[in-house]
């Protein structure tokens, strides 16, 4: 009896203990599911959330671009894209050599799809390759079966009307390259890098939405959930005419130089052409590097928007304003005559004008017409360097013209201080003689060159601009007397309209119309005496990087000025001769084209 008894006591205790244990551990288990479930149920329930709700951002459409006719010159095309979920990352390797089977994966691919990887994206997809190609979509869409983790993505990208005619005014997109900080970031969101794209990004770029999509443990999105949608872009118009652009454009194909065409009165830039020129159109889903760094090693410099930043001596265009300074002087002769022999000493030094016979007796308005430069030496025996450059900072020489593009040059128009400023010395009059005839140490760009032309035409301080604004805008007027433009104006009339001008050739094919103007020969090296003696070295005998700019700038029509053009053709000798011409066509076809 005592041993059974024994063996009660002994069991019930292994009762009581199993018991026990049972107990704190269901106790445990419930504690633990209440601290999981309760206490904690924002945060464990938001990483789950996390890990099945994946967010896929919608980037924005950018606003198209028109010209004033409302032609399409900058719109969206759609860009097909193959996508990976970002924490699928680590299998990228085995589906590039599986993709590669089928489709083309360059290293170029695998290089972004790394880079955008190690970002702090808002975007849970990444993107392996884009601008899939219509027989690329078909194959993948075909053995899309064995890539569960990928998915198609469609976007849209730039497309632009005409890859090199515009690629310098309006410009390129990009990535955006400036570093945030640790505030996640949009990799894929393409900004504006140059010209148009560039100064009216904020406005063209949109706002971007985004799509919740739920996903299964293997990463295959099974459906989509809520939605918020991207804000396009505004659109904008700008001055622009495309027909004239791509007419300029051809006109300038294969040679260095810039064309500017603008409305004199309203400062409107009908067409803006920068050569050579690059595809903008490559720039739209990233520029490859091999592309890029070809295009900056390029001689030519093709990324060079050389109507805005292009630096040339102006040449005889200049003499425009050194006619207007004179006749500032109330002491001025207009009818004076100076005799020019094709050469006039200085010093111990000679210079020499363009015609080596001279042009004999010479007055204002004959210089001008024939271009004479010993006429404007002898000017610069009395026209002060500081006076000259005051009144050229009138008509944007040596001055930014504030046109709404960015990267615009100032361009150098020395003075006594400039001298002493960059080059530790004092100015000598032998460089006077140098700036009087557009050259030395003056430098300009074709747009300063034409807002000058401009100015000159009007009478008024004509701003250029892109963006069209339909209100009419009022511009102050120079403080110049009124006969003053009118006798230069009248002298450039005689360059095109009168026998002996240097443009007489390039009239106006529409005799109803009359052109003034003035052509200028842009020097690239100092000529020897040697040289000027024995005239055996003319542009085409020279190497192309020593020959002379062309240049022309003028304004149409004669009696009620609407245009101004300004041509510079880098390397091709006289301004009479290629830039002149081209100009008269671009006008011819622009007044045919109004018609």
């Amino acid at each position: 009896m005592s041993k059974e008894f024994d063996d009660l006591k002994k069991f019930q205790r292994r009762l009581f203990l199993l018991g026990l244990g049972k107990g704190l551990f269901t106790t445990l288990l419930v504690g633990k599911l209440y601290y999981l479930q309760i206490v904690n149920k924002s945060k464990f329930g938001e990483l789950s959330e996390i890990n099945r709700i994946k967010i896929k951002v919608i980037y924005p459409q950018r606003g198209i671009i028109f010209d004033q006719n409302k032609n399409k010159i900058a719109e969206n095309r759609n860009d097909y894209q193959i996508i990976l979920l970002k924490d699928k990352k680590d299998q990228m390797n085995k589906i590039v050599t599986d993709l590669r089977k089928i489709i083309l994966i360059s290293e170029e691919d695998v290089k972004d799809f790394k880079k955008n990887s190690s970002r702090n994206s808002l975007d849970d997809y990444l993107t392996i390759k884009k601008n899939l190609s219509w027989d690329e979509l078909e194959i993948f869409s075909h053995f899309s079966h064995r890539f569960p983790l990928l998915d198609i993505n469609k976007k849209k990208v730039r497309s632009y009307k005409d890859n090199y005619a515009y690629s310098h005014v309006i410009g390129y997109v990009g990535y955006d390259s400036q570093k945030k900080s640790k505030k996640r970031q949009l990799p894929e969101l393409k900004v504006g890098k140059t010209g148009i794209e560039k100064i009216y990004n904020k406005v063209l770029i949109g706002k971007e939405g985004w799509q919740k999509v739920e996903s299964n443990s293997s990463g295959k999105v099974v459906r989509n959930l809520n939605s918020k949608n991207s804000i396009s872009g505004n659109n904008i118009e700008v001055n622009i005419d495309s027909k004239i652009q791509e007419f300029s454009f051809n006109k300038l194909r294969d040679k260095a130089g810039s064309i500017i065409l603008m409305n004199c009165n309203s400062g409107a830039i009908i067409a803006m052409v920068s050569s050579p020129s690059f595809d903008i159109n490559e720039f739209s889903y990233g520029v490859k590097n091999s592309t890029w760094r070809s295009l900056q090693s390029d001689p030519l410099n093709p990324l060079l928007n050389r109507t805005i930043s292009g630096l040339y001596s102006p040449g005889s265009t200049f003499k425009l304003v050194v006619g207007m300074a004179i006749l500032e002087r109330k002491d001025f002769d207009i009818k004076h005559k100076y005799f020019c022999s094709g050469k006039q000493p200085l010093g111990n030094h000679t210079f020499h004008c363009w015609k080596r016979k001279g042009h004999g007796y010479v007055d204002l308005n004959k210089a001008i017409k024939e271009s004479c430069d010993c006429y404007f030496y002898s000017l610069a025996n009395t026209l002060g360097i500081n006076e000259l450059a005051s009144v050229a900072k009138n008509f944007s020489i040596g001055m930014k013209t504030n046109i709404d593009l960015p990267g615009e040059s100032k361009g150098i128009m020395p003075d006594e201080n400039w001298k002493k400023r960059n080059k530790g010395d004092s100015w000598h009059l032998g460089e006077t003689y140098n700036a009087v005839i557009g050259q030395g140490f003056t430098l300009s760009t074709p747009l300063q060159i034409a807002t000058m032309t401009a100015r000159i035409a009007t009478g008024k301080k004509i701003i250029p601009r892109i963006l069209s604004d339909k209100k009419k805008i009022e511009f102050e007027q120079l403080n110049f007397p009124k006969k003053s433009f009118e006798i230069i104006k009248k002298s450039m009339f005689d360059v095109v309209n009168k026998y002996n001008g240097t443009a007489f050739s390039s009239k106006l094919k529409n005799n109803a119309i009359q052109m003034a103007g003035k052509t200028g020969t842009s020097q690239v090296r100092r000529i020897s005496l040697l040289e000027r003696e024995s005239g055996v070295l003319e542009n085409k005998e020279l190497p192309y990087k020593l020959r002379d700019h062309s240049i022309f700038t003028g304004f149409a029509p004669y009696e009620k000025p609407e245009y101004v053009i300004s041509v510079i053709v880098e390397h091709h000798g006289s301004g009479s001769k290629v830039a002149a011409p081209m100009a008269r066509d671009i006008l011819d076809f622009t007044f045919k084209k109004k018609s």
